[in-house]
C-alpha cells in the first residue's frame, strides 16, 4: 500500500489556525519576559494576515477541517478588531479639534510639519520630540495663529484658546516629556494632557511602563469634567500595559477604514499615537498622511 507523504489534509493548517485563535483569546496569559508579551501584543492585529494565508492554504488543499479551523480563527479576529477596522459612524459636528504628531528629533522639516498641521485648521496642536532647534522654528510658524502655548522639554502645545492653568508632569521618571493645561474652551473648560512616553525596545520597557502607570494614576485622580489626553504613547492599544488607561478614558475608532496605524510613517504597522477622552464625545478621529516625520499625525474632533 502506498501512503501519501502529505499526511492528513489540512491538519497542520487547522492546528496553526487554532493556535492563532488561542493567541488572540489568551495572549494576556503570556509572561511578559523582558517585555516580550507587550511586543507580541503590539502587533496582534497582524495575526489576521496569518489567518488569511492559512485560509488560502486550506482552500488549496481542499481541507474541510482546515477551513473550519480558519473560520474559527477569523471569527475570533473579527470579534477583536472588526469594529475598529470599520469607519466610525459620524455623531455630529466637532466643537474642538486637536492634532498631534511626533515630529522626530533633529528634523530639519519641523517647521514644514507644523505648517502642514496648522493648515488643517485645528484649535489645538500638540507636538512631541521638540529639540532646541525645532522649538524655535515651530514657534515662529505657530505663534501668530496659536497665541497661547506651553512647552515642557520635548513636548509642546499651541492653542487658539487661552491657557488658564499649566503644569509640568514627570510621570515618575523626572523627564520633561509631559504637560497639562486647562483651556478656556467655549462653555466648559477642557483639561488637556500632552504626553510622550518612553520608547520600548527588546529588554527595555520598564521606563515606558512606569510612565504609563503614573499617567493612569494621574488620570484616575483627576476630577476635571472634560479631559483629553493626546500624544505619542509608544504603546499599542492591544498592549496589556495600556489597559489601565482605558478604565477611566475612552478611545474612539478611526473615522476612516482601517486600524489607524501611525508608525512608521512610510508603512504603518502599529498605532503608537492616541487620543483618549473623558467627559467628551469623539465625533471624528483620523490618521494624517506622512509629512516628513517617522510618525503620522492624528486629528481628533470632540464636543
Amino acid at each position: 500500500m502506498i501512503r501519501s507523504s502529505r499526511g492528513p489534509r489540512g491538519v497542520v493548517v487547522g492546528i496553526l489556525a487554532l493556535a492563532a485563535a488561542a493567541l488572540l483569546l489568551w495572549h494576556g496569559l503570556l509572561p511578559n519576559l523582558a517585555g516580550s508579551a507587550s511586543l507580541i501584543e503590539t502587533f496582534l492585529p497582524w495575526v489576521g494576515v496569518a489567518i488569511l494565508l492559512l485560509g488560502l492554504a486550506a482552500l488549496l488543499r481542499l481541507s474541510l477541517f482546515g477551513a473550519l479551523c480558519v473560520a474559527v480563527a477569523a471569527a475570533v479576529w473579527a470579534a477583536n478588531f472588526g469594529t475598529a477596522l470599520l469607519p466610525a459612524m459620524p455623531v455630529g459636528a466637532a466643537g474642538i479639534t486637536v492634532v498631534s504628531e511626533n515630529i522626530h528629533a533633529d528634523n530639519v522639516a519641523a517647521a514644514s510639519i507644523a505648517h502642514d498641521l496648522a493648515s488643517r485648521g485645528p484649535d489645538v496642536i500638540a507636538l512631541q520630540e521638540l529639540d532646541a532647534t525645532s522649538r524655535e522654528a515651530v514657534s515662529r510658524e505657530l505663534d501668530k495663529t496659536y497665541p497661547h502655548s506651553d512647552i515642557v522639554g520635548t513636548v509642546g502645545l499651541w492653542s487658539r484658546y487661552p491657557i488658564t492653568d499649566q503644569a509640568r508632569l514627570d510621570l515618575g521618571l523626572g523627564w520633561a516629556r509631559a504637560l497639562r493645561v486647562d483651556l478656556a474652551t467655549p462653555g466648559t473648560p477642557t483639561r488637556v494632557y500632552a504626553v510622550h512616553l518612553a520608547s520600548v525596545r527588546p529588554g527595555q520597557y520598564e521606563q515606558r511602563d512606569t510612565m504609563l502607570a503614573q499617567l493612569a494614576d494621574t488620570l484616575t485622580a483627576d476630577r476635571s469634567s472634560r479631559v483629553l489626553v493626546i500624544g505619542d504613547f509608544n504603546t499599542a492599544s492591544t498592549d496589556r500595559q495600556f489597559r489601565p488607561l482605558l478604565s477611566t478614558m475612552t478611545e474612539a475608532s478611526d473615522s476612516d477604514l482601517g486600524l489607524g496605524f501611525t508608525w512608521p510613517s512610510s508603512f504603518p504597522v502599529a498605532r503608537l499615537d492616541h487620543a483618549l477622552v473623558r467627559g467628551l464625545t469623539t465625533v471624528s478621529s483620523s490618521v494624517l498622511s506622512a509629512n516628513g516625520s517617522d510618525h503620522r499625525g492624528i486629528l481628533i474632533g470632540v464636543r
